[in-house]
Formats: structure tokens, sequence, C-alpha cells
């Protein structure tokens, strides 16, 4: 029995230290590439990395996202369509699709429990997204500096039953969707 709750009391741990932690930026490693990103949490001790898994071939449809102990993967679905993304982490799978054909500054995110609207807060303008469906703005990603497309700040206010998985999502498309492919 004692070692029953000794095991909870170790699982509960675990869960509550990878929720503890929140994504807050996003900033290029090279001032003249969108290949590799380090990603900032609210724990110094703890950083990432979104990195192109082709950089050498020029295949900006595969990702691979490293967070600490938190691993995920993002595939264009089909090779020649950048209208549909699938997101994997943590046994969660996002699906995000654009909510018109080819027009890439509104998404649709769903991962089986939530879904979720994404896009640009102005049609023409991809220095600051936000979710839409929600009173508070509960996530929000934007530019540090207006028009500089290297630095994010990210603002998480989503409730804890949002899958990091819909957080990465959310994050890669908010950059890859605004960010020059060099």
């Amino acid at each position: 029995m004692i070692k029953i709750l000794f095991t909870a009391a170790c699982l509960f741990y675990l869960d509550f230290s990878i929720q503890a932690q929140s994504i807050i930026g996003v900033g290029t490693r090279y001032s003249d590439s969108f290949r590799e990103w380090i990603i900032t949490t609210d724990d110094d001790e703890i950083e990432g990395e979104m990195r192109l898994r082709w950089a050498f071939r020029d295949d900006w449809t595969e990702w691979d996202v490293r967070i600490g102990d938190l691993a995920a993967t993002i595939e264009q679905k089909w090779h020649d369509d950048p209208n549909l993304w699938e997101i994997h982490c943590n046994g969660v799978v996002v699906n995000a699709k654009t909510t018109w054909p080819n027009e890439f500054n509104r998404w649709k995110l769903t991962d089986g429990k939530n879904q979720i609207n994404w896009g640009t807060r102005y049609v023409n303008i991809r220095d600051d997204w936000r979710t839409d469906d929600r009173d508070d703005e509960d996530f929000r990603v934007y530019t540090y500096w207006e028009g500089d497309p290297r630095e994010w700040v990210v603002e998480d206010n989503l409730p804890t039953e949002v899958s990091d998985a819909m957080r990465i999502a959310m994050i890669f498309l908010a950059l890859h969707f605004s960010t020059p492919k060099i």
C-alpha cells in the first residue's frame, strides 16, 4: 500500500513538474536563418529547440522539437500540400488545417479533446497570432520587435487540460507561416 501511494505521489509530482514550466519565448539560433529556434521557458534551467529535420535538403515539411524531457515531431501531412499538418507529442496528435485552402493565417486545430481556432490578428500582418474563439485571448504569439520575425513572445493562459502538443502546434504555425524560408 505504501509503495502504491509513493508511486502515485511520484507520478503526480512528475506530471506537475512537466506542466509547471511554460514557454515564454522563441528566437532564431542564428540571425540569418529560420531553420533552428531556441525555446525559452519560465524555468531558467530548461531550454528547448525547434529545428528543421532535413536542413541540408532544404525540406521545410518536417521539424523536431525538444524542451527538457518533452519531445515532439511536426510533419506536413502531404508533401505537396501545406494546408494540413500533424504534431505528435507525448502520445497526443494535433491536426492543424487551414480554415480556407491556401490562406495560411487562419487555422483549425484539434487533438481529439480540444478544438482551437488560431490565426493572425490582422489578415495582412503576420507578427501577432492569437486564439480567436475565447474572450480573454488565452494564447498569443507575437514578435518582440514589430516587423522582426527573429524573436517571439509567447503568452499562455490556456487551461492545463490543453495539451503541450496543441501549444507547440500554435507556436510552430505562427513561426513557420510568418518567416522567410532561409
